[in-house]
């Protein structure tokens, strides 16, 4: 059998998982040149190319595929022991790059991860906070938080929350143009537009069942929805947000809640990530946390 060592498999396995040596050097605390050493070791030892590598990027080769995959029921198992050991420690260790939309991170994130850091001293979050569909394999993402729909299919979901949708504006904005008191209403008046939906897709929840296809105008598009709530107390338009973005407006008064009857579905609130045969301690600790937060609260 060949010689190579736990860390060189470990340094292949997860320049893989994060595609590239600089993401695997961060996750496992290490130095880029060591992670190249311990796969170039893992190759010599196996007297195969397992990475190819150009001044860009790095891709495996048809061999280094085949030994990954094999590679992943060892892991699995060996990842299964290490958790056998460590239940009932109180800490783990590592690094945790979490992907959250930039509303929901200041809003809902934020104030949760002191208490679930103080849990887990030994842990290293890096929180990304952007609002921007993440690939969780090219930028080394252990876990992404999304709101809506799901496209990517070969991503591992775990619902976790709820988050409702309202239609709001200022006061004056309505005391000016008028309350609608319908979906079809919403063609005359100013509609600000999160601009990372189509408008289609944003608006034409609160057309379902209407018969009508919404012709949804306003003077401002834009890609954060804390923008669009400033801009709509401000007497701008109507919008239509996720309740944790208004609800301090809402209760204040700066806003107010408009087609209460056609509100649309909530919208399902997930925690996504890579598919592997086994989910570092670290991960699913995270993600039982985040479901045990939200789960039962309607945001």
């Amino acid at each position: 059998m060949a010689q190579y060592d736990l860390v060189s498999l470990r340094s292949f396995i997860t320049v893989v998982e994060c595609g590239s040596f600089v993401r695997a050097a961060e996750q496992l605390g290490a130095s880029t040149a060591a992670i190249s050493r311990h796969v170039a070791t893992l190759e010599r030892a196996l007297d195969t190319q397992l990475i190819s590598r150009t001044t860009r990027r790095s891709d495996l080769t048809e061999a280094g595929r085949r030994f990954y995959e094999d590679l992943q029921s060892v892991f699995q198992l060996l990842g299964a022991a290490e958790e056998r050991v460590r239940v009932g420690r109180e800490s783990v260790t590592g690094l945790l790059r979490v992907a959250v939309p930039l509303s929901f991170g200041i809003a809902r994130m934020a104030p949760l991860l002191p208490a679930f850091m103080r849990r887990h001293p030994d842990l290293k979050i890096e929180l990304l906070l952007e609002d921007r569909y993440t690939d969780l394999q090219a930028e080394g993402i252990d876990v992404a938080i999304r709101i809506g729909s799901l496209r990517d299919s070969s991503l591992v979901a775990t619902r976790i929350g709820t988050v409702a949708r309202l239609f709001c504006a200022a006061p004056a904005y309505l005391m000016e143009k008028g309350e609608p008191q319908h979906p079809v209403d919403l063609q005359g008046h100013s509609c600000l537009h999160y601009s990372l939906l189509s408008v289609r897709e944003e608006w034409s929840v609160a057309f379902d069942g209407t018969g009508h296809t919404p012709q949804i105008n306003g003077p401002l598009s834009a890609n954060n929805a804390e923008v669009l709530a400033e801009c709509a107390i401000q007497g701008m338009g109507i919008v239509l947000l996720p309740r944790f973005v208004v609800a301090q407006a809402l209760a204040d008064g700066r806003l107010r809640e408009v087609l209460t009857a056609y509100n649309p579905d909530p919208f399902g609130l997930y925690a996504v990530r890579i598919s592997r045969q086994f989910t570092p301690a670290r991960l699913r600790l995270f993600i039982a946390y985040m479901r045990e937060s939200f789960q039962d609260a309607l945001l």
